[in-house]
């Protein structure tokens, strides 16, 4: 396994800033968020231009840093159906993303749903959305991950279970963040164990409370235990990304930048090294 930062923990640093930034930490990759969030814009979204592009694909390689994935997150589960053809558009998007900038991941949420919506209705729509995406990362050599998220439709353990139940030989696999598993009272260790072989791809983020009361706090200081999800990792043979997300200040946990890049890089190397 090796260390990947997270773009969406510098939100008030461009992109080219947070290649700087973490190559100089000592990161070998960089993970790149085309997510609009509350507190932080995307670094790159289907819009942004392929000179701009190919000049992040530059700098990268120029510090030797790989680009494991793609966030590709925004809400499928509208029930307007004219957002969520445009919510499949964006997903596809941010796979030529990935083509342009080779990177061989592209994860993906479902969103909450609408208020009033039932929902295993929202779910069908999820499910197709998977469909339409993975089938479209597919055919451009890509792989399309989902991860899943306290609060949305595609949430837990099972889900994963059951959307491949419902969606055989659709090559969707997992894009595993135990924080907001541990929120909700799940053992993130039954993705290690249950689903060990479909891990494409690990978020470090850890987690504390239970869902509504609940925050993502720095490394080390929630309820997660990495060193046993490290040792689990390992035994089901995943070689991936550990790519550090860091998302603290939003609740209250101030951090300077270096700070950031640099407890989030010991942590890993505390892992490494246990």
């Amino acid at each position: 396994m090796y260390s990947c930062f997270h773009s969406v923990g510098l939100p008030k640093q461009t992109l080219l800033q947070v290649i700087e930034m973490a190559a100089d930490a000592g990161y070998q990759a960089i993970e790149i968020n085309c997510e609009t969030l509350p507190w932080s814009q995307p670094h790159m979204t289907p819009a942004t231009g392929q000179a701009e592009r190919l000049q992040a694909d530059r700098a990268c390689r120029s510090r030797g840093l790989t680009i494991p994935a793609i966030g590709a997150h925004i809400k499928m589960v509208s029930q307007d159906p004219e957002l969520r053809k445009a919510a499949v558009d964006f997903v596809n998007g941010c796979t030529d993303i990935a083509v342009d900038m080779n990177s061989p991941i592209v994860h993906i949420l479902s969103g909450p749903a609408d208020d009033g919506v039932d929902q295993k209705e929202a779910w069908k729509w999820f499910r197709s959305a998977v469909e339409e995406t993975a089938d479209y990362a597919d055919r451009k050599g890509k792989v399309l991950a989902i991860e899943a998220i306290v609060g949305h439709v595609f949430n837990k353990v099972d889900d994963y279970h059951q959307m491949r139940r419902e969606l055989p030989g659709v090559p969707f696999r997992v894009n595993f963040d135990p924080s907001h598993l541990i929120v909700q009272n799940e053992d993130p260790m039954r993705v290690v164990n249950e689903l060990g072989d479909q891990i494409v791809h690990v978020h470090l983020k850890d987690g504390r409370g239970l869902y509504p009361k609940f925050e993502f706090p720095p490394l080390g200081k929630g309820g997660i235990d990495f060193g046993a999800l490290y040792g689990g990792l390992l035994k089901a043979g995943y070689r991936g990304a550990l790519s550090v997300e860091y998302e603290a200040q939003v609740f209250g946990y101030q951090l300077s930048d270096q700070e950031i890049l640099s407890e989030g890089k010991t942590f890993i190397d505390k892992l490494a090294n246990r």
